[in-house]
């Protein structure tokens, strides 16, 4: 993450932090990039935040189809920790198959 990121202002002063709604946006732009188009958010399900994400943070956002074909798996890792997992819930079937 970059350390000039406006995602960390005021979240929280003195000690950054990536806030919730970040983490949701990296996901979505990882699906977008893998699969060449727009993906539009209908849900969200068994989303933990588990680990910070900090500024200068290098981040690996994976993802895996669901259990269903509008179902993607996601997991944000730093440093080989989990720092978020979920379920997007996506319209128009899943972009990754």
């Amino acid at each position: 993450m970059s350390e000039r990121s406006r995602c960390f202002d005021g979240h929280f002063d003195g000690a950054p932090i990536l806030p919730g709604v970040a983490h949701l946006a990296l996901a979505l732009s990882a699906c977008a990039a893998q699969s060449g188009r727009a993906v539009v958010l209908k849900a969200l399900r068994d989303f933990r935040l588990k680990n910070p994400l900090m500024p200068g943070d290098d981040v690996d956002v994976r993802l895996t189809p669901g259990s269903d074909a509008s179902e993607i798996r996601f997991e944000i890792r730093r440093r080989g920790e989990a720092a978020s997992v979920g379920v997007l819930i996506v319209d128009q079937g899943n972009p990754l198959e």
